[in-house]
């Protein structure tokens, strides 16, 4: 790049270092709402609970209190999830009966340094953003405190200290500090500040005990977490009573994140299997505390340190193929440490696992040794360890087969039926079981230490032949009999069945598991209405959320297991296929009881959501990726009411597995055999007009606005609206006002008589075709008559300050702040008003007057985005609907239908250097924009994929759009498996719902976009709607996508500067030599295009070959800027 003058590099600086506006000032009250809220938040959170009695030696080193390093909302997110109050409580309970650790949450690095110098701490968590000095800070603090690293991505992965990567790959001796760390009762700290620790504790943090791990949404790793630590403190004493270790060598974090909540999950089944099998106390508590341990290991000196101490109790191996060895990674590692076992000990159960397929020479090398394989590719993965846990080693019912053949006779889960099947087994079964070991492997996997020991001790047949020298099965059988009768305990005959089915709770939830992405926002804005009394705290406006009855992920879990639905639905061809799969099969008869038991007193129509784990994530919202049906929920009959739930249940289902959630996942490295669905059960807003249901109407507001108009900023926020519901906004309809919450009485969008309502049918039934339909079968777009609004207006008009009266109107204060008025603002010299004689009709009201008169919604929405703000840490997005009052006796409701975090721009260096204002001409530039999103470069595209004004107009028709987004389609899987991000460019919106304001494409149809224009056409100077507050908006930004939209009209353009959409340029240029004669265009050039936006101005330009960006824009700008700093503005 050119370099500029000092002095122009000066007013660079001057302008990329401009403070943040304050926000919008908002009446008292919701002020000192906030101000309760931001203390009560800075004061942090603990959970006390209550320690189960020790009674026996196991487990005696326990994570007892954990710092955890994070925001508010990260804290809400583990604890509504259920790793404290739920997840990994009820998993304590049922699988250690001790305590959850106390969690003690401080939201800055120096406060966790303090704490760490204050008290003793088993277990430090904090999330990869912080890692980069806290990390060396904790370990000169204590050199052996565990500290877990939680990276919300892999990108986040990737930036980890080379200190802590060396940390995976070196240091046997390391586990033996670990170990050692309470070995003396000398606390910690004191030791540290004295210098006095042994000389293994190297501080080095090649040596520091460092753990990170990738979250995907599943909450059991915080659980996994607190286990692996402990098995890892545990181990060498617990061992020695006879407790088994399974050994994970793995260097992958991703992978081992995964697999933990695979491992302790199966764990945890067998453990409650044996709960609800033994009757003593003292047994049944033996047998939960002695599960066997997971150690986990990175490399291969540490992984055959671990194998070699604990050889007798080994009770699996789990290993990649290829981890660091002697420092340095080796892809046959893994087969040289199997073949190290499996001479020792052939029959222990060894799985290998690598990325390469299952025909590749890794995979026959370990068959042929005797292990299985498994591919980190399939699709299948997770489901294939569980199998081998359970098969090989016997954590799940031990399988009979027939000793010529193998074929499989039948399964036992119990002792009961152990016992049962045993005494009738075929005699050559017996003997195929006993020189497999099966026996002992399947009480070790169910603790019962003394007799796996008896067990895997005898040997047959030597042990068993009698005086002519013959063997002896049926000795062997009657004296296995003998052993498992005399050491059993009498089993239970019962099993607690927990029913949370409560219709006076906000949220009812039904099931076990998480509440997944919308759930736990859900969850969190039902805790501020509650806690701080959101419904009075507006004199005219009640603010609240929807009643809801969610099905957890553990429902989700049991219908996919039952149906026996993973894999094919994996392998499904298509969505066809997977309909079919999820038609035919049914909810468990429990689960069918309770939503009967919930119809019986909802009547009114629900909106079934999908909420599942990885929705409404900070880096991949997985927005509108998912299934939502509307019911109508107005059938007479309850069974028939029933019926249409249960199908719309497994409708969202069934969108987990559909192309278009199988292509944002493989887009962005998500397994999908990972992903969980919750469902979420909301009440409608709204009222019934001639048989058609909707609210006032809906709509989506945004913490930040994107596209400020003049007079505001983007930390204002701003709000879409539509009339009756809000799918009108998520879905990209053109019929949604835009506005700044800061200047409300600037709208842009349709006129309100041209504006259509959408609406629910009451009429519709939801029947079973219904479900291979990807529309909403039962939501209607109604004409504009429809929307006119009427309600009980209040008796006084929003007014200025007395003092701005008749001039020109007050709108920021001495302080920069913006000024909104209440209602009633200078009435206390004024007589009060005559109460009516009679109740006032019902008036007409408009748009502008709710925005601005009569509910003051942007005075509400702007309250809620800054305490959500404030609870989730970062900027948010509110889905709402609004129901106006109809009588003088309420008030307008105002009901907040779903938060989730708002994508930002990234500010990198590079972005705060590219900052301009000045735009180029189309003799330099092919697209110049005011109101473009990025973040500085976007470098490497030289593919050009754009459909011209012409051709727009010529394709007018639904099917030929949709033909258009078809074509486009196929060229961007193309172009995305080659590697190659393009430029995409057409008139109108992309992703538009209707094809009405542009073409009609998918999320996955443009993913493998880089840079992304919309324009007006030509000659019309018709506006490109807003996507703010879209579903197709939110992954743009999401997946760091370049945006820009263009008014080459200049009618819209309230900046004046003049914007470009060369399509002449572009029709110059050849074609791609592959391209075929289409109204698709594809240009592939020889050199990349120069794009840059600034992400703070909202300016942004793809500049022509030949014209840099440097010479034609940054110097012409900083030319400019110095100018206007020492003459100031021309204008």
């Amino acid at each position: 790049r050119l370099r500029l003058p000092p002095a122009l590099l000066g007013v660079f600086s001057r302008r990329t270092l401009c403070s943040a506006p304050p926000p919008l000032r908002l009446d008292p009250v919701l002020e000192s709402t906030l101000s309760r809220f931001k203390k009560a938040s800075s004061r942090g959170s603990t959970d006390e609970t209550s320690l189960v009695e020790v009674f026996s030696k196991l487990q005696g080193r326990r994570v007892k209190k954990v710092l955890l390093l994070c925001s508010d909302y990260d804290s809400y997110t583990i604890e509504e999830e259920g790793v404290l109050s739920e997840v990994v409580y009820h998993e304590y309970v049922h699988l250690n009966l001790r305590s959850p650790p106390v969690i003690e949450r401080v939201s800055s690095m120096e406060k966790a340094i303090a704490r760490l110098k204050e008290q003793e701490f088993d277990l430090v968590v904090t999330l990869m953003r912080y890692a980069n000095s806290f990390v060396t800070r904790v370990h000169k603090l204590d050199p052996s405190l565990p500290i877990a690293l939680l990276a919300m991505s892999t990108t986040e992965l990737s930036a980890l200290d080379p200190r802590m990567q060396q940390n995976q790959s070196t240091s046997v001796n390391k586990r033996l500090m670990w170990e050692s760390k309470h070995e003396t009762d000398q606390p910690h700290e004191a030791l540290a500040r004295s210098g006095s620790y042994p000389s293994s504790y190297a501080s080095t943090l090649s040596d520091a005990w460092i753990w990170p791990f990738l979250w995907q949404g599943n909450t059991s790793l915080f659980t996994g977490i607190f286990k692996l630590v402990e098995d890892r403190l545990n181990a060498q004493v617990d061992s020695t009573y006879g407790v088994q270790v399974i050994l994970l060598v793995e260097d992958s974090v991703k992978f081992y994140s995964s697999y933990l909540a695979v491992l302790y999950g199966e764990l945890l089944k067998q453990s409650m299997s044996i709960a609800n099998e033994t009757m003593g106390a003292k047994e049944k508590l033996m047998r939960m505390y002695s599960r066997p341990k997971v150690l986990l290991c990175t490399n291969y000196e540490e992984a055959l340190d671990i194998y070699e101490r604990y050889a007798d109790n080994m009770i699996g191996v789990i290993t990649d193929a290829g981890f660091p060895r002697n420092g340095k990674h080796d892809n046959d590692a893994g087969l040289a440490l199997a073949a190290t076992i499996l001479q020792e000990r052939p029959q222990l159960p060894l799985m290998v696992q690598s990325a390469q397929n299952t025909d590749s020479e890794t995979a026959r090398r370990a068959v042929a040794m005797g292990a299985k394989y498994a591919t980190k590719s399939s699709s299948s993965l997770l489901n294939e360890l569980r199998q081998f846990m359970s098969e090989d080693m016997n954590f799940g019912p031990l399988v009979f087969r027939e000793g010529d053949t193998a074929k499989k006779l039948g399964s036992v889960s119990t002792v009961t039926e152990l016992l049962d099947t045993w005494e009738q087994l075929p005699i050559k079964s017996v003997e195929y079981h006993a020189r497999r070991c099966d026996l002992s492997k399947w009480f070790f996997a169910r603790s019962e230490f003394q007799l796996a020991k008896r067990f895997r001790a005898s040997n047959y047949p030597a042990h068993f032949i009698d005086s002519n020298g013959h063997s002896r099965p049926d000795w062997l059988r009657n004296w296995i009999l003998a052993e498992a009768r005399a050491n059993r305990n009498k089993l239970a005959s019962g099993v607690e069945n927990v029913r949370y089915a409560d219709p006076s709770m906000p949220i009812v939830r039904l099931g076990s598991g998480a509440l997944g992405g919308k759930g736990r926002g859900l969850r969190f804005l039902n805790s501020i209405v509650e806690d701080l009394g959101l419904e009075t705290v507006m004199p005219d406006v009640q603010i609240s959320v929807p009643r809801c009855f969610v099905l957890a992920t553990g429902v989700y879990d049991r219908f996919i297991e039952e149906n026996d639905l993973l894999v094919p639905a994996l392998n499904a061809e298509n969505d066809d296929e997977v309909n079919s799969l999820f038609f035919a099969a049914s909810l468990p008869e429990d689960v069918v009881t309770e939503l009967h038991t919930y119809l019986a007193s909802m009547t009114k129509p629900l909106a079934v959501r999908s909420s599942s784990l990885f929705e409404d994530a900070f880096l991949r919202p997985f927005a509108g990726v998912y299934e939502t049906v509307l019911l109508p929920n107005a059938s007479p009959s309850i069974a028939t009411r029933v019926k249409e739930l249960t199908l719309a249940i497994k409708k969202v289902y069934a969108s987990t597995y559909k192309d278009e959630a199988r292509l944002y996942a493989e887009s962005t490295g998500t397994r999908r055999e990972e992903e969980k669905m919750a469902v979420i059960l909301q009440e409608l807003v709204g009222a019934e007009h001639e048989g058609y249901f909707y609210p006032s109407l809906g709509g989506v507001a945004n913490s930040l606005d994107f596209y400020p108009p003049d007079g505001a900023t983007p930390s204002h926020g701003c709000a879409q609206i539509s009339l009756g519901l809000g799918s009108a906004v998520v879905d990209g309809m053109p019929s949604v006002r835009h506005f700044n919450l800061g200047t409300p009485h600037y709208t842009t969008g349709p006129d309100e008589d041209m504006m259509p309502l959408m609406a629910l049918d009451l009429t519709a039934g939801q029947q079973a075709a219904s479900f291979y339909d990807d529309k909403r079968a039962a939501t209607i777009q109604l004409p504009p008559e429809f929307g006119a609004m009427r309600t009980y207006k209040r008796s006084a008009d929003v007014e200025a300050a007395p003092e701005a009266s008749g001039s020109v109107p007050l709108t920021h204060d001495v302080h920069g702040e913006q000024v909104v008025f209440k209602h009633g603002y200078g009435e206390a010299d004024r007589a009060p008003p005559r109460k009516p004689s009679a109740p006032a009709p019902l008036s007409p009201v408009s748009l502008d007057q709710i925005i601005n008169a009569e509910v003051n919604l942007p005075q509400a929405l702007s309250f809620m985005l800054r305490l959500c703000s404030m609870g989730l840490g970062c900027p948010v997005e509110l889905e709402f609907a609004l129901k106006l009052r109809k009588s003088a006796d309420t008030r307008h409701e105002l009901h907040i239908l779903q938060v989730r975090p708002q994508q930002e721009i990234a500010s990198s260096a590079a972005a705060r250097a590219l900052r301009f204002k000045y735009l180029p001409s189309d003799q330099y530039s092919a697209v110049a924009s005011t109101r473009a999103l990025g973040h500085g470069s976007f470098n490497g595209i030289s593919d050009v994929v754009y459909v011209s004004p012409s051709a727009f107009e010529s394709a007018s028709s639904e099917a030929e759009r949709e033909a258009l987004a078809r074509e486009i389609g196929s060229l961007n899987a193309k172009l995305r498996s080659e590697g190659r991000r393009y430029l995409l460019m057409a008139p109108g919106r992309w992703g538009n719902a209707d094809g009405t304001k542009g073409i009609p494409v998918k999320w996955y149809d443009i993913d493998g976009a880089g840079f992304i224009v919309e324009s007006t056409v030509p000659g019309k100077g018709e506006e490109v709607p807003l996507s703010q507050g879209s579903h197709f908006f939110q992954n743009i930004m999401s997946f760091g996508i370049g945006y820009a939209t263009v008014d080459t009209s200049g009618a819209n353009n309230l900046s004046g500067a003049v914007e470009v959409a060369d399509y002449g340029y572009l029709d110059s240029l050849p074609r791609a030599a592959d391209a075929p004669p289409s109204l698709v265009n594809h240009v592939q050039l020889e050199a990349p295009l120069e794009i840059v936006v600034d992400g703070v101005s909202r300016r942004g330009v793809v500049m022509k070959p030949g014209s840099p960006f440097d010479l034609y824009v940054g110097q012409v700008d900083a030319f400019m800027a110095l100018q206007e700093s020492q003459f100031g503005s021309m204008g």
